[in-house]
């Protein structure tokens, strides 16, 4: 064997004996999953994950099985070398998808983060990819709601919102349906409410198929629940949480592996005397297992042309920063709703040499959706902040701040969500009934100037309900951009950097 199997086996039934082995070869199907890849490449310097590990894995499989390899949703974005730019254009995801069909991916759903780029992009990408998508819940919708689509050959062939895996000797059938929590609103898209998709499915998934499997990219709360709710729902293979977990509810399991293909789930499914067994088994993708070369040889290409994009800016994606005892959290789920040490950080570093009176950043700039620890170079900088942006300081009205502070509550889960670092504070106590807020740990006087360091961005009025917060409001006095010695501009990842080696 190419790789060392970690975890577990599970059987619905009962544990498969020798004299079975042959008999489930002939007629078993072997799934795949994966979710949430954001790298195409190794990590911890090369040794752990990598899609020309997961090659070798679904190759494998394959000499020996039936074998389907599904992702579970976030693969277009955020992955860091999706914002350079290439021939005329940002990549966006077109790496990613590239070195998927190479690896031989056979279907996927969407995650919330496929909808990060635009519309444009994204038909791209689904016309690009030579594998199959579905999805039960996510559809277009400009004067009608009609289901997404992949041109091919001059023709439009629409997602289904199921799939059927039928096994070797056709002896059973696997039933796929697919949903994506509803976390990224685009105003070309319409998401149906997840169980109602799943309810409006599952009869004709019944008259289908012998078993029923979920492939979802939803909360593992929400994919509890439709076990809980839908007790012919067998499996769930799903996406969206980072960590690996297994955990059965009721009749059935859910099953999510660790994001980046640091490992990846492998199982076998056949028919025992009427009854169906399932092995599970987590692969952690190491050293121990190779590099499929053709994969590789794809990953190393879009490696130059990311890392060449990023010099141009000023950037060496291979150099070190520093060594992080500590765990920066950039989850979304907690940069989007709540302060956090990622946001102290950032707006530190702004900050750092800067005569600025406080520093605020819009988590919607904040994109690499994972934590932060151990050995960091600037290419994990360019994954926390992949958009970067010059950084400038904004003198405003206090009434303004005030405005701008008094609203982040009601931007919580947005890409408008501020992280305001330790210079800003709720003010006393009653803070809740009176929604007042300091600088320096004195009041904000309505009347007073403020100077406030963030990026342009932030002053475009573009950022999610803050189109009030541009340079045209008369509440702003003077806009002006932050410079290094030698008089050019700074960078929001070079001041991190430096931030950091400090």
């Amino acid at each position: 064997m190419y790789y060392r199997l970690l975890l577990l086996i599970f059987c619905t039934s009962f544990f498969m004996t020798a004299g079975a082995q042959s008999k489930r070869q002939r007629d078993t199907i072997c799934i795949i999953q994966l979710n949430d890849i954001y790298e195409i490449s190794p990590l911890d310097a090369g040794k752990t994950a990598g899609l020309a590990r997961v090659a070798t894995v679904i190759k494998e499989a394959r000499a020996h099985y039936t074998t389907f390899a599904l992702l579970a949703g976030d693969f277009l974005s955020p992955s860091a070398f999706g914002t350079a730019p290439y021939e005329g254009e940002r990549l966006n995801g077109r790496h990613m998808v590239d070195v998927m069909n190479t690896a031989g991916i056979d279907y996927v759903t969407f995650g919330n983060h496929e909808f990060d780029i635009p519309q444009k992009s994204l038909q791209k990408r689904i016309d690009e990819s030579q594998f199959g998508w579905i999805s039960s819940n996510v559809f277009m919708k400009d004067s009608t709601v009609k289901p997404f689509y992949k041109n091919v050959t001059g023709e439009k062939i629409d997602f289904p919102r199921t799939i059927v895996l039928t096994s070797p000797n056709n002896q059973f059938r696997i039933g796929l349906f697919s949903v994506t929590l509803p976390a990224n609103l685009q105003n070309y898209i319409y998401y149906m409410d997840v169980d109602s998709a799943v309810q409006e499915v599952l009869p004709g998934l019944h008259k289908e198929s012998d078993l029923i499997f979920g492939f979802t990219h939803v909360s593992y709360r929400e994919d509890s629940l439709l076990l809980a709710k839908h007790r012919d729902i067998r499996f769930i293979m799903g996406g969206h949480e980072h960590q690996q977990l297994y955990v059965k509810s009721g009749s059935g399991a859910v099953a999510k592996a660790d994001a980046n293909a640091r490992t990846i789930y492998k199982y076998l499914i056949w028919k025992k005397r009427k009854k169906f067994r399932i092995k599970s088994e987590l692969i952690r993708l190491d050293e121990s297992v190779a590099k499929d070369s053709l994969t590789d040889a794809r990953v190393h290409y879009w490696e130059d042309v990311a890392y060449k994009a990023f010099r141009t800016s000023g950037l060496e994606p291979t150099a070190f920063v520093c060594n992080m005892k500590d765990t920066l959290h950039g989850m979304e789920s907690a940069i989007r709703f709540g302060q956090n040490n990622m946001g102290d950080a950032i707006t530190s570093a702004m900050l750092m040499g800067n005569t600025a009176d406080a520093a605020v950043i819009n988590s919607g700039s904040i994109r690499i959706d994972d934590n932060v620890t151990g050995t960091i170079t600037e290419m994990d900088i360019i994954r926390v902040l992949p958009f970067g942006g010059q950084v400038i300081n904004v003198t405003m009205k206090g009434s303004l701040l005030l405005k701008l502070m008094r609203g982040n509550d009601d931007r919580k889960g947005f890409g408008g969500y501020l992280q305001y670092g330790t210079a800003i504070s709720r003010e006393g106590e009653n803070w809740k009934e009176k929604n007042m807020w300091n600088v320096k740990g004195k009041p904000v006087d309505p009347a007073a100037n403020y100077t406030i360091a963030m990026i342009e961005f932030l002053a475009s009025g573009r950022e999610q309900m803050l189109d009030y917060f541009n340079t045209k409001n008369p509440e702003i006095i003077k806009v002006e951009k932050v410079m290094d010695a030698a008089g050019a501009g700074l960078d929001i990842r070079r001041m991190l950097i430096d931030y950091l080696k400090k």
